[in-house]
């Protein structure tokens, strides 16, 4: 059997072992310990997309895993049959979360459809503090991957900023393969992966907020959630900068003289008013979304705010951007933005990861007790700290062998059910782990954005890419312990 074929098979044979999963804990293996019948079905839908998502996509399992899900049992006894997937479907689709990720994925794809995040990059590495400083420009030059990737997503960011790095490093006399070139560019995939769960209302990090608040009635502070990513992040960076000056040495004489004369000879045509419509909106939207978390309610407008929440202010600002017109068109042509911008994988991924996430932990399935007293010998006996650090560190580990944000939802009942035993907030946690679970670099089949990094050996090969990651995710995990965590029990009061 030729390569080609192999390759050509391999979608079916994910496809036959997925489904052979969800068939198995269906039809063969008995209720275990306080699991119950329904709770070994959901059980079994939820390993096989989970295996699915990483391996074939996320469309068509999420659809096969939201109608099982309804023909489970997990709606209630009430809901047999057709009445169960229709229930599921209307749970499901109906959520508050699913609005959010429709709107906010053409809102903010609405920058990479009028072509302004060049111009947001390009900000960043023309401030005058860059010049003479080439730590300083690394540093800004990793900001605008960050921000870039929080605004749109990891992918858009690496595809701008990679060809940016590249062409400045190669007019400055960089080789590929030197030092400078391979520890440079994984420090643009290295921002651009941290900047991923910034935003709590745009992306894939809405499975996690999504999941979490259907389980426990709580909704994360967005202020807090962004403190602690922006903060970790760049602590994440700084050390990371620290890491290539004095334990691998880098010889960065070559950039030594950067100045911003380099990106200004080389300048961007006038923004148009459209661009500028956008890129405004959007910091509007941000600050409106955030000003109830930290204004009191009681003063005009900010009530409003509040009553209207991030959905709300959402259709608020497309709508606007619909009404405004430039040049007889509208400054977001709503529906030209979302079929170049609207991805359908994530919002199916979000749809039935919520929803599953949800499911796993209600008490007619059985499978929190039953992880409760599996996980007891290792996990019942261990202080706060060592609970957290265990959590961390499994949400680290697994991330980087399959897809990102339902590795947290896999890890929540477990959060939910020790942190009732021990006694202690569960916000925090969640919010560790949603952020590390994010950090994902070591394999191909850790993130699509890995998988371009891997893919990519002009860039770095494989053994660059495990010299640079093993240290900095190791990195990533002791600062979401010692500085993160803490920060986040005080910001969420825990």
């Amino acid at each position: 059997m030729s390569q080609a074929t192999k390759q050509s098979m391999m979608p079916y044979i994910h496809a036959a072992i997925g489904i052979g999963i969800m068939a198995l804990f269906w039809f063969v293996l008995d209720p275990v310990m306080t699991v119950t019948p329904i709770g070994m079905r959901v059980a079994g839908v939820f390993l096989g997309m989970v295996y699915l998502w990483s391996t074939v996509g996320s469309i068509w399992p999420s659809i096969l895993g939201i109608i099982l899900l309804g023909l489970s049992g997990v709606a209630g006894e009430e809901f047999e049959g057709y009445a169960g997937v229709k229930a599921v479907c209307m749970q499901a689709f109906g959520s508050d979360t699913v609005v959010l990720i429709m709107l906010a994925m053409v809102l903010f794809g609405a920058i990479e459809y009028v072509g302004a995040t060049k111009y947001i990059a390009r900000w960043f590495v023309t401030r005058k503090i860059i010049n003479g400083r080439p730590y300083v420009f690394m540093f800004m030059f990793y900001l605008a991957c960050f921000i870039l990737s929080a605004m749109t997503s990891p992918v858009i960011s690496l595809l701008i900023v990679w060809n940016i790095g590249m062409d400045m490093l190669s007019s400055f006399g960089v080789k590929k393969g030197d030092k400078l070139w391979t520890t440079f560019n994984f420090g643009v995939f290295l921002a651009s992966t941290l900047g991923q769960p910034m935003l709590p209302f745009k992306g894939a990090i809405l499975v996690v907020l999504g999941a979490y608040e259907k389980a426990t009635g709580i909704t994360i502070d967005m202020l807090s959630w962004i403190l602690v990513n922006f903060s970790m992040g760049m602590v994440i960076v700084l050390i990371y900068l620290a890491f290539i000056r004095f334990v691998i040495r880098v010889d960065i004489s070559n950039i030594k003289n950067i100045n911003t004369d380099y990106f200004t000879q080389h300048p961007l045509p006038a923004m148009t008013k459209q661009q500028k419509y956008v890129i405004i909106s959007l910091f509007v939207f941000i600050i409106l979304v955030l000003m109830p978390g930290f204004l009191p309610k009681t003063w005009p407008g900010i009530g409003l705010l509040a009553r209207l929440g991030v959905i709300g202010v959402t259709g608020f600002v497309i709508v606007a951007l619909m009404i405004l017109r430039v040049d007889g068109k509208p400054v977001l042509p709503f529906q030209q933005a979302a079929s170049s911008q609207f991805n359908w994988g994530v919002l199916f991924l979000i749809i039935s990861a919520v929803y599953a996430g949800n499911a796993l932990s209600q008490d007619n399935t059985g499978i929190k007790p039953f992880l409760v007293t599996v996980l007891e010998p290792v996990l019942g006996n261990q202080s706060e700290f060592g609970f957290m650090f265990i959590m961390f560190a499994v949400a680290l580990v697994i991330t980087n062998f399959a897809n990102n944000a339902a590795m947290a939802v896999v890890l929540m009942p477990v959060i939910l059910g020790f942190s009732e035993q021990l006694g202690i907030n569960s916000e925090p946690l969640m919010v560790g782990v949603g952020m590390l679970v994010f950090v994902a670099m070591l394999t191909p089949a850790a993130s699509p954005h890995a998988g371009m990094m891997h893919g990519n050996k002009d860039l770095l090969a494989a053994k660059q890419i495990y010299t640079y990651g093993f240290p900095m995710c190791f990195v990533a995990l002791l600062v979401y312990a010692f500085i993160g965590y803490p920060l986040a029990k005080f910001l969420f009061l825990g």
